[in-house]
């Protein structure tokens, strides 16, 4: 009998579960996620020169026409480097029929050390587009 009470029980809780399960916000619009594929990336920079690293962003549908999102900077927490020891473009177009494209980041020894500090790139989200994975830049001599 004590069987059959676990048994029954068993059953009722998977038929709880398995009823549960909708799908109704699947076709539902969702808005447009662009993001940084590699989340760190490290830039070693030459003695009072500067070098040029790709970074990759992702975007998560597809568009007929191409698009641009604006790159923004973000505060770290801890080693920050100054703004002018990097420059990269204000902006990254997705070509058409793409979900994914390189831009540019500069890092140039304006006061660089041998300590590594950092930076945080991310896309500014907009009314139909949400900022996704964000890039943590490090540089150093």
């Amino acid at each position: 009998m004590k069987r059959v009470n676990i048994l029954i029980v068993i059953l009722t809780i998977a038929i709880i579960a398995v009823s549960c399960e909708t799908y109704d916000d699947y076709n539902t619009d969702r808005k447009t996620v662009v993001g940084f594929v590699t989340p760190n990336k490290n830039i070693s920079v030459p003695e009072g020169g500067s070098k040029t690293d790709s970074v990759k962003v992702f975007v998560s549908d597809l568009s007929s026409s191409d698009r641009t999102f604006t790159v923004i900077t973000i505060p770290v927490d801890t080693l920050p480097t100054a703004p002018e020891n990097y420059t990269f473009e204000n902006t990254v177009t997705i070509p058409a029929n793409t979900r994914e494209t390189m831009f540019g980041v500069t890092a140039v020894d304006n006061s660089i050390d041998d300590t590594r500090r950092f930076f945080r790139l991310a896309i500014q989200g907009e009314a139909d587009v949400v900022s996704g994975g964000r890039a943590l830049i490090g540089v150093k001599n």
